[in-house]
C-alpha cells in the first residue's frame, strides 16, 4: 500500500505546502529497539481536532490543520490516506519518554511514535509504536513500547516493533482487539512477550513478521489480561498465558 506525503516545513509556518512524495507504508513499520540518545522523535496522528501532551507537560493542539501550543514542532508532514479519511500528520518534536493524544470529533483515531522523524529505517534502534481504531478518547504511547488506550467500547489495532530471538531485529507485531474502558499492551523485548490488560474477551487477531512469520492468527481470549510468549516460535508454537487460566500452547 502506498501513501502520498506532502513536504515538511518549519513549525513556525502553520500553512503547509503540498509537494507530494510517494512512499511505502513499510517505512512506518518494522525494525527495532529504542535509541534514548535521540534528540527528536516523530509523532504520527490523525484527526481534524486533537491535542498531544508529553511527559514534561508541554502540549500541542491541532484544529483543522492549524497547530498551536508550547510543544515545539520542528517539522510537519501530511500523509494523504484514503480520500474519506482525515489527514494524518507526522510531527517532529523534542524527545520525551511518553506522549498522550486526545481526539475530538468522529471518525477513526490514530496515534503513535516513530523513533526517527525522517522515517530512516536504517537508523540504529529504529522503532514504531502505533494505536489506531474507533471509539478511543485517549491514547498514551511510551518509547519503551507501552501503549494504553481508553474509550467507550473502543476497538483498536495495536502495532509495534518486536525485535526478539525468533522474529529477528526487524520483528514487528500487530494486534486487533476491543476494550470496554481502558486497555494496555506492552512489548517485552527482553522476554519475547507481549503483555496485555483490559482487553475484551473474545477474538484477538494477531499477526507478526520477521525471521519467522505468519500472516494472520485468531486467538480466543477468555480473560482480558495476560501475555503472549514468542520464545518458542522457532518450534512452531506460541504460548497464551491468561490471568486465572491455564497456559495454552497455540500451534502456528
Amino acid at each position: 500500500m502506498k501513501r502520498t506525503m506532502r513536504n515538511s516545513i518549519p513549525a513556525g509556518d502553520m500553512k503547509m505546502r503540498r509537494l507530494k512524495v510517494v512512499f511505502s507504508l513499510a517505512l512506518l513499520i518494522a525494525l527495532t529497539g529504542c535509541n534514548t540518545e535521540k534528540q527528536t522523535i516523530g509523532l504520527s496522528a490523525r484527526g481534524d481536532s486533537f491535542d498531544i501532551s508529553n511527559t514534561e507537560g508541554e502540549t500541542v493542539s491541532c484544529r483543522s490543520g492549524d497547530f498551536s501550543g508550547d510543544m515545539d514542532l520542528i517539522n510537519q508532514q501530511i500523509f494523504e490516506d484514503a480520500p474519506e479519511s482525515a489527514d494524518r500528520y507526522l510531527l517532529e518534536t523534542a524527545f520525551s519518554d511518553s506522549f498522550t493524544y486526545q481526539c475530538e470529533g468522529d471518525g477513526g483515531q490514530l496515534f503513535g511514535i516513530v523513533s526517527d522523524p525522517n522515517l530512516d529505517v536504517s537508523t540504529e534502534g529504529y522503532f514504531e509504536y502505533t494505536v489506531s481504531g474507533i471509539g478511543m478518547e485517549t491514547i498514551t504511547v511510551t518509547t519503551d513500547g507501552e501503549m494504553t488506550f481508553s474509550g467507550n467500547d473502543a476497538f483498536a489495532d495495536i502495532a509495534g516493533s518486536m525485535p526478539c530471538k525468533n522474529l529477528g531485529e526487524h520483528g514487528f507485531i500487530r494486534l486487533s482487539a476491543g476494550t470496554a474502558e481502558t486497555a494496555t499492551v506492552s512489548i517485552d523485548v527482553e522476554n519475547s512477550k507481549i503483555h496485555f490488560s483490559g482487553l475484551s474477551a473474545g477474538d484477538l487477531v494477531l499477526s507478526y513478521a520477521g525471521t519467522i512469520s505468519n500472516s494472520l492468527l485468531t486467538i480466543e481470549l477468555s480473560a482480558g489480561s495476560g501475555s503472549i510468549d514468542f520464545s518458542e516460535l522457532d518450534m512452531g508454537q506460541i504460548i497464551l498465558a491468561e490471568d486465572g487460566h491455564e497456559d495454552q500452547i497455540i500451534k502456528v
